[in-house]
């Protein structure tokens, strides 16, 4: 029998891949350079991870969702219950705080690996996209340092990653399929999303609207309602609670809308601000992260090609009627217009950016090759280009570690003021510190802090006035016997000033706290 004879009788090869090794694969990549990523530091060093371990440690023990932290246990109001309630059920199951950070911490980078999971394997298929040069693409977004920077700390930003990609699969398959299940699990899902970051809440038009113009007019109804009955309980107890809610505290603890709103109505000029301020940061941010190390106008040229191409895969996704096509729009209309870092809100789905330039290439090069013959191999070099940037950029951030480098600056400032509280204060001492939420998680003593956080400083630096009279007003309400403040806290410069005015407490300074902090003790003046 002759070699060709054999090889014809032999059963074909099998050269096919499992349909999810790529998905696998990107999320394997991601969740071993996450966790690689994983620093030491304590837990409170960023604020919001602080809050958010306290609530949970609240919710674990019983006491409902409230800040056992602050004097007179006010109703936590400002981020919704859902990543608490995540965190709540692993204290459960792990040693006690804070022997159990290191577990809490491995979270984050399991959600991030589900998230770029799911994106890769679910999205780009119900995009119609190629998975393997998609989950390199996404992969590549996934690593760079802002994200890990999310990531290894106890932020909501990877579980909202993860129920995002969820969700947009869902309403993608409502679009294409329709009927009542899928409507309602759509809507459960938005009403989730909203439920770990209140933004999740722009998914309710972008879904509608992707439904609506496939002729899904029932389904759209019925995902909205579901979405506003499953979020209706919170926002009405946010409502009844915030009503009462200590004024000098609502800035850093109060409602979001209510906090944005008040700073548009003081100044309808503020939005023009917050506008520009947020745009020049983000494309700073693009022309560093494609383009890094490379001369400004370099770094322009990039920030010019990504937004165009990011925009080219908008469109394509769009044509295709993906819910990802209307959501990013709507959240980067929020994202701008927002008086925060707009950077934390885009880095929070930048993996999803890698799936939307994959889309771009086919998209340009389809809509330019009419014109130049060569415009498909261009659209690829671009995006190929782009990502080589992106991944030199990713891959020296792992090297040096810039993933760790935010928390190790906040540590060194922070922690000497914890250490300082433990050895200088009584367990039933109330604490105004900048480091109060570290502070509290820490040494289980109540902490304020030491000043408003105002829509307003976004873009303006807050005056020496301003300043003294918000410490004046926290004092006055908590008259807390300790005030201690780190070495660049700018309250330092308003301690003398606020001790000056008339019905201030005496005001002794103490030992000085390591690292250049300052302490002082608080006493009330005898009348």
């Amino acid at each position: 029998m002759s070699n060709g004879a054999a090889r014809e009788g032999a059963p074909p090869l099998v050269t096919s891949r499992p349909p999810w090794l790529a998905a696998a694969v990107a999320a394997g990549v991601v969740l071993a350079c996450a966790l690689w990523s994983i620093t030491p530091d304590p837990v409170g060093v960023f604020w919001d991870d602080g809050v958010y371990l306290l609530t949970a440690k609240a919710l674990a023990a019983g006491k409902g969702y409230v800040y056992t932290h602050l004097p007179g246990t006010p109703p936590a109001i400002h981020y919704p219950p859902a990543y608490p309630l995540v965190l709540a059920a692993l204290l459960k199951v792990t040693p006690t705080f804070p022997d159990n950070v290191a577990l809490l911490k491995v979270l984050n980078p399991l959600l991030l690996a589900v998230g770029v999971f799911g994106t890769v394997r679910l999205l780009a298929r119900s995009a119609g996209l190629d998975q393997s040069p998609t989950a390199v693409a996404v992969t590549v977004c996934a690593l760079i340092a802002p994200v890990l920077v999310l990531t290894n700390v106890l932020f909501s930003e990877s579980l909202f990653f993860a129920v995002l990609v969820l969700a947009l699969w869902v309403i993608d398959r409502g679009v294409d399929e329709g009927g009542l299940r899928l409507a309602l699990a759509a809507g459960f899902l938005i009403a989730a999303l909203a439920l770990v970051r209140t933004v999740g809440g722009v998914l309710l038009p972008a879904a509608c609207l992707v439904l609506w113009r496939r002729g899904r007019r029932r389904e759209a109804g019925i995902a909205a309602g579901a979405a506003i009955v499953f979020l209706a309980p919170w926002q009405l107890w946010v409502w009844q609670a915030s009503r009462d809610f200590p004024s000098e505290l609502r800035g850093y603890y109060g409602p979001y809308l209510d906090w944005v709103i008040a700073g548009y109505r003081r100044d309808p000029a503020f939005a023009w601000e917050v506008l520009r301020h947020n745009v020049a940061d983000l494309w700073r941010a693009f022309g560093v992260i494609f383009a890094p190390r490379q001369p400004a106008l370099v770094q322009a040229v990039a920030a010019l090609t990504t937004v165009t191409m990011l925009s080219a895969g908008l469109w394509a996704l769009w044509r295709r009627q993906r819910a990802l096509a209307a959501f990013i729009p709507l959240y980067g209309v929020v994202v701008l217009l927002w008086p925060y870092n707009p950077e934390r809100f885009t880095w929070a789905i930048w993996p999803l950016a890698g799936l939307v330039l994959a889309a771009s290439v086919p998209s340009l090069g389809t809509a330019l090759a009419g014109r130049w013959r060569h415009a498909p191999r261009a659209a690829a070099a671009l995006a190929l280009l782009l990502f080589i940037g992106q991944g030199g950029y990713a891959v020296r951030g792992l090297v040096e570690g810039w993933a760790g480098a935010p928390q190790a600056a906040m540590t060194r400032r922070l922690w000497p003021l914890v250490e300082w509280t433990v050895t200088h204060s009584a367990p039933s001492d109330v604490v105004a510190s900048d480091a109060h939420v570290m502070i509290a998680l820490y040494t289980g003593r109540a902490a304020v802090p030491v000043c408003f956080l105002t829509p307003e400083e976004h873009v303006r630096a807050k005056p020496l006035p301003q300043r003294t009279a918000e410490l004046a007003a926290v004092m006055a309400r908590y008259r807390p016997p300790l005030l201690v403040l780190s070495q660049v806290a700018p309250e330092l410069d308003a301690v003398p000033w606020w001790a000056a005015m008339p019905g201030a407490p005496a005001v002794t300074a103490l030992a000085p706290v390591p690292g250049g902090g300052a302490a002082f003790a608080l006493r009330e003046r005898p009348q």
